[in-house]
């Protein structure tokens, strides 16, 4: 394709070729897991500090492999939902975040990644409100590499039992 030796950018980023594998890619994830095909963990926390996870969902394949991370958490204004999508070499491929304030302001953040595991775009798309302090380009310590690891992690607020 000649998109592919282009640079991503605003005007080529839906139909450019590395754009579109991950996009499909995430296809077949969400496919295999909403069809009951993946392994579903969850911990949910009490609320007890701003921006500490509430919720953590990791699904994996059926070789154990991290294929979806899924947390979230906020505050008294605002909250933050993370959904991570991973290659089954285990690379973090895309972003999927949703995040809303008290003003009325919600937005969709998207970021993906090579095969490699590098960012190769992202982009935010106010859906309404008139905005927030929400990051423009999303925090790398967000982007969780390593799911299992942030599952399993201690949390700073009480587990629900």
């Amino acid at each position: 394709s000649v998109h592919a030796a282009e640079a991503i950018n605003e005007k080529n980023w839906v139909n450019h070729p590395e754009v579109v594998e991950v996009r499909s890619l995430y296809q077949t994830i969400k496919e295999s897991k909403d069809s009951g095909n993946l392994k579903k963990k969850e911990r949910k926390f009490n609320y007890c500090e701003p921006y500490e996870d509430t919720v953590r969902t990791l699904y994996t394949d059926r070789n154990g492999k991290p294929r979806v991370y899924y947390y979230s958490g906020g505050s008294d204004d605002s909250a933050v939902q993370r959904e991570l999508y991973y290659d089954e070499n285990g690379k973090l491929r895309f972003a999927f975040i949703i995040a809303g304030a008290y003003n009325g302001t919600k937005l969709e953040h998207r970021v993906y990644f090579s095969r490699a595991g590098t960012k190769i775009w992202e982009i935010q798309k106010r859906l309404e409100g008139p905005g927030y302090t929400f990051p423009r380009e999303w925090p790398d310590a967000e982007l969780i590499q390593d799911p299992a690891q942030a599952y399993n992690e201690m949390s700073a607020c009480p587990e629900e039992k």
